[in-house]
């Protein structure tokens, strides 16, 4: 998503001091019996009882939703919450039912499978014995209750196979549920042995034939088969991967295809799938698999050891596991640990590492620079930049991933970046990095960017971050069309505005900057573009970016060709225009992060941002 052609490694001086993360107890308190239960609806999320919890998914702003027996459950921070089901004695003959509704008017039947929609954010629920897909309502607080749904299939205790409009769909226990990018939803249908989409208003058949018999065929589409599918997940790639669970082995579905091939057979049981960046993780019973792309290796648990134990990955001990996720945030996986009664947490990356760039290293007195962290897997920065002689702009600070600094002297800065995760530190040190001189006879060069080119309306804070040459002492900024309000006591004439924006749409920015030695202007056409809220205003183009985030090459696959696209960095400067051929585009990145528009019946809609890692 930034273009950074600048990144220079001058310097550079890296110490790492690392010790092994562990596998620990995230929520719950362990137990190995069923039926346990706390009769209110906030708990802290250490003292909550879970009775059999069996599916996880992680929403878009980090929550982690949980099935247990017959509820649906959130972790939302410290606190667990009851969101839908019945808050009581599972064992009751009132727990279980089939009821829609808002909060805990809400039953269900086992449910399993979790999937959190991409943009929505609204929960999707394979509500097993009831052979149905219910749906909840986003989480906004704790005040709003979560209204449960059906949408797709109804109340079916045999199940039964029926391929058409959400209504007139059947389904047969239903297992696991996925989203792609572009917001379709796949099916996991255990006992059809077969994978269904969602998409349009209809159910379809993805692959197999919805066969009560089991086989094992790799094949295109309904010629495929599988042994009671029981988990589903999406590779780097785009495509989507497959728990084969009886035919013990790990299936791929190309989704452009529909061609099914099978990835592994060196797992046993499995129950889950996840692709993250080019590995397969395989959940097991008892413990979690990784896949390389040339072996299985075990990742953290016991092939043949049950238990409870936290601790180093390969000496934690599981209870019988069925559903996983993974949190881009902290770069975990969540495991509904089902035997335990309890959510377990297990890290995929077990070292921090340190870097980062500037937008520029020879700078103007008093001109902004842009420092930002291109580190991985941490958990907390901290920048250290000397001589002390400079400010920071904008409200950044020390801790920032992206600092706006102006240096006060024509010296040599030294910056140091200290990057932290629970395992140690690792520090990028880079010597005499940044160059200031001084140019007090030359009229002002005007530059600027932005925290965000593709905020939400009426919500996200946008600053407007003057990064101006050769000391200009007015600044004076245009925002075309004017649907925006300044914020903070900040206004036209500010260094550094802030803004909220009160209208969809794309934005023009211009700044004007002027000296004793006279003035210059920088106008950015189509800067800003201001999305929808969550609930959707825009509709969002079928098309998928993969894998995202990259290491620089990258496809967009779902345009028609012909349809103009366009790469911006966050300055806001166009680095890629062309049109599609033949429904693909190939691209190669910098390290970064990128906006990608297209234009489609005249207007230029946003696809998304792309991370480029290193």
């Amino acid at each position: 998503m930034k273009s950074f052609k600048y990144l220079a490694i001058v310097g550079l001086l890296t110490t790492s001091q690392l010790d092994a993360q562990n596998v620990t107890t995230y929520a719950g308190v362990q137990y190995t019996d069923s039926g346990r239960f706390l009769g209110t609806a906030d708990n802290p999320k250490n003292t909550e009882l879970y009775s059999r919890p069996n599916g996880i998914a992680v929403d878009n702003n980090g929550r982690i939703w949980v099935s247990d027996e017959h509820n649906i459950m959130l972790l939302d921070g410290n606190t667990s919450r009851n969101r839908g089901g019945y808050r009581g004695d599972p064992n009751s003959s009132q727990s279980m039912g089939y009821f829609d509704g808002a909060a805990t008017a809400s039953r269900f039947t086992f449910p399993t499978g979790l999937a959190v929609h991409p943009t929505a954010n609204d929960l999707y629920i394979c509500d097993r014995d009831n052979s149905s897909i219910r749906k909840g309502s986003k989480f906004v607080n704790s005040s709003n209750s979560t209204l449960f749904s059906t949408y797709a299939g109804y109340s079916d205790w045999t199940g039964g196979y029926v391929d058409g409009s959400l209504t007139d769909a059947r389904f047969r226990f239903p297992e696991d549920a996925e989203f792609d990018a572009s917001g379709v939803l796949y099916i996991c249908d255990f006992m059809n042995h077969c994978i269904r989409k969602i998409t349009g208003g209809q159910v379809s058949t993805l692959a197999g034939d919805g066969s009560q018999s089991p086989g094992y065929t790799d094949a295109n589409g309904k010629s495929a088969r599988f042994s009671y599918p029981s988990g589903i997940g999406m590779d780097s790639n785009g495509d989507l991967l497959v728990a084969d669970r009886n035919n013990r082995c790990i299936r791929r579905i190309k989704l452009s295809t529909g061609d099914v091939t099978t990835v592994t057979k060196d797992v046993n049981f499995p129950y889950d799938v996840i692709g993250i960046d080019d590995k397969i993780y395989i959940l097991e019973p008892t413990c979690i698999k990784v896949f390389d792309g040339s072996k299985v290796s075990v990742f953290a648990g016991s092939t043949s050891t049950s238990g409870y134990k936290d601790g180093a990955l390969k000496d934690a001990l599981f209870g019988q596991m069925f559903h996983f996720d993974y949190n881009p945030n902290d770069e975990c996986l969540y495991v509904a640990d089902y035997g335990n009664n309890v959510i377990r947490r297990i890290p995929l990356n077990l070292e921090v590492s340190a870097d980062f760039y500037a937008n520029k290293t020879n700078a103007i007195v008093n001109q902004t620079v842009v420092l930002t962290s291109s580190s991985k897997n941490y958990q907390s920065l901290t920048w250290e930049i000397t001589p002390a002689s400079y400010t920071l702009q904008a409200g950044s600070s020390l801790s920032d991933r992206v600092v706006y600094v102006s240096f006060n002297n024509a010296t040599s800065y030294t910056v140091k970046l200290t990057a932290k995760n629970p395992s140690g530190q690792d520090i990028a040190a880079k010597d005499n990095y940044i160059n200031v001189s001084t140019n007090s006879l030359a009229k002002p060069v005007a530059d600027f960017t932005t925290s965000n080119t593709y905020p939400t309306i009426n919500s996200e804070l946008v600053k407007l971050v003057d990064l101006s040459a050769n000391n200009p002492t007015s600044f004076s900024w245009t925002i075309t069309p004017s649907t925006f309000t300044y914020e903070n006591a900040t206004n036209a004439q500010s260094r550094n505005p802030e803004i909220k924006f009160t209208a969809l749409g794309l934005y023009n920015v211009s700044l004007t900057v002027e000296n004793a030695n006279g003035n210059s202007t920088e106008n950015k056409t189509n800067y800003i573009q201001v999305v929808g809220l969550s609930n959707g205003v825009i509709k969002p183009i079928q098309a998928i970016i993969y894998p995202n985030p990259s290491k620089g090459d990258l496809s967009i696959k779902g345009l028609p060709s012909g349809t103009e696209y366009r790469v911006f960095d966050l300055s806001g400067r166009v680095i890629i225009a062309g049109n599609v051929q033949d429904e693909i585009v190939e691209l190669h990145l910098n390290v970064g992060m990128y906006v990608i528009q297209a234009q489609v019946n005249g207007n230029w809609n946003s696809l998304g941002k792309v991370i480029v890692n290193p």
